[in-house]
């Protein structure tokens, strides 16, 4: 095995056939620190976390732009990908349409002094049809050149609504002397993290690592992340490259899917 630390030597690049795996640590003032495995094999990403015991939490599948996540506690996975949130995007969207229209055919008919109750009910219907407010829009603001450890990376400004919430500094794959389709592996990983985000991923009560949410728009891998709204810092503390089995990467064969029912038109 070949290992790799943040701040040790660079060598020369991995031995073909060899995986990708990138150790992040996540630093916060009022927590202890958490520690995320990322597993590049081809067209997938393994999200590992450690607690008790180091465990799979999710699968990225580049492939249909997916997210499998994990919940050991119910033995359960569900799978959310782009083509999913779409549709159920415009199922909503086509749902929410036809009930304003029923109300406002009920507006008609009812007496002056009880539409404000009706309006009301207008207003909630976004909350009660769990729609969620689009994320900000971030932009990214690339400003030098810093050296971190034995990395050269790219700082980075991250802004929404014209305020600062994140500073990165990213490299890229000869920064990291990593294969250029585990780079492009993980930069989709990113791009779609960022437009599930903003169709609503995390309403659903799913999460992903802080270190998937820097943004695909950022064109590289982060060597840092400070995160001004939790007051967090992630670094990457290791990369390896070796043979990952491919068992590593699949769900418990006993685990059941839970579907997430699509709204009906």
């Amino acid at each position: 095995m070949m290992r790799y630390l943040l701040l040790g030597t660079v060598l020369f690049v991995p031995r073909a056939f060899a995986d990708t795996t990138l150790m992040f640590e996540d630093q916060r003032a009022d927590a202890a620190p958490t520690t995320t495995k990322l597993v590049i094999k081809d067209n997938l990403i393994g999200i590992r976390e450690q607690a008790d015991t180091e465990r799979l939490v999710a699968v990225f599948n580049q492939s249909d732009s997916s997210f499998t996540f994990i919940n050991h506690r119910h033995r359960q996975y569900t799978v959310i990908s782009e083509a999913w949130m779409a549709e159920a995007t415009q199922r909503t969207q086509a749902a929410m349409k036809r009930m304003e229209g029923q109300m406002q055919k009920q507006m008609e008919n009812i007496p002056p002094q009880y539409r404000g109750m009706v309006q009301q009910g207008r207003m909630m219907m976004p909350m009660m049809s769990g729609a969620s407010t689009p994320m900000p829009t971030r932009s990214y603001m690339p400003y030098g050149i810093e050296n971190i450890g034995a990395f050269s990376c790219r700082r980075i400004d991250v802004m929404e609504s014209g305020k600062k919430v994140q500073q990165l500094c990213v490299t890229d794959a000869a920064g990291l002397k990593i294969p250029r389709s585990d780079f492009a592996t993980f930069q989709a990983m990113l791009g779609v993290t960022e437009r599930l985000a903003n169709q609503g991923l995390f309403s659903f009560g799913f999460k992903t690592p802080t270190v998937t949410q820097s943004g695909g728009n950022a064109q590289g891998i982060p060597v840092i992340i400070k995160d001004l709204k939790t007051q967090s810092t992630v670094t990457l503390q290791e990369t390896r490259f070796d043979t990952v089995d491919a068992d590593a990467l699949r769900l418990p064969k006993d685990y059941l899917e839970a579907k997430i029912p699509l709204p009906v038109m």
